[in-house]
């Protein structure tokens, strides 16, 4: 058998100032851990953090999620998902296949947790400063405060982590094999796609959540 590599060269991307902007906008990441050839995974918004040259990840789960236990001193690979979506081939303007595109991110690194309050606060403040900066509201941002009743309660139930990235790539299926006329309208249809799908989904939760 020939030797390949996979995925194609031309489906990778690791410049970080194509690859921040998907982390930053698509937050809620899959973080994957290995435990006694158990998989473990959980969902879970992260925040992004260079220091001293290098890249660290932020997060934290919920007190009773048994995955917080385990992530300690551990290999992780965390999956950013960023829009994806079918492409026929009636979408080119030359003769193609049917074929799916997608944006993403993966990361490999090593965890560590907390249970320190300042060191829980601090991630606890990074995150609500990055999102609350993507907020639409047209209200002050909101600040989290070590005075703050609930927010006392909350961090002695709560299991915050740092992930030192050794690896991030980028995997941008976007029909970079194809001419630039069929690329650039496989990318138009993934930015309707993604606008239309989303606004579809979320009508249809929100109007089954009503009845």
């Amino acid at each position: 058998m020939p030797n390949q590599t996979y995925p194609p060269s031309i489906h990778l991307e690791n410049d970080l100032d194509k690859l921040l902007p998907l982390i930053q906008q698509f937050p809620f990441a899959t973080l994957i851990s290995s435990h006694n050839d158990e998989i473990e995974v959980t969902q879970a918004p992260l925040v992004i953090e260079q220091s001293a040259g290098k890249i660290y990840l932020h997060g934290h789960l919920a007190g009773d999620n048994p995955h917080g236990d385990l992530l300690n001193n551990s290999k992780v690979t965390v999956i950013f998902h960023g829009p994806n979506c079918y492409i026929s081939p009636n979408d080119y303007a030359s003769k193609q296949l049917p074929t799916w595109n997608s944006v993403s991110v993966h990361i490999k690194g090593n965890c560590q947790t907390t249970k320190e309050p300042d060191e829980l606060y601090r991630i606890l403040k990074i995150m609500a400063e990055q999102f609350e900066q993507d907020s639409p509201s047209a209200q002050p941002n909101y600040q989290i405060q070590r005075s703050e009743e609930k927010t006392a309660r909350l961090i002695h139930h709560i299991t915050g982590f740092k992930i030192e990235v050794a690896e991030i790539i980028g995997r941008y299926k976007l029909s970079k094999d194809k001419s630039e006329e069929d690329m650039k309208l496989a990318a138009e249809k993934l930015k309707a796609n993604a606008n239309q799908r989303v606004d579809e989904l979320l009508s249809k939760v929100l109007l089954l959540h009503e009845t």
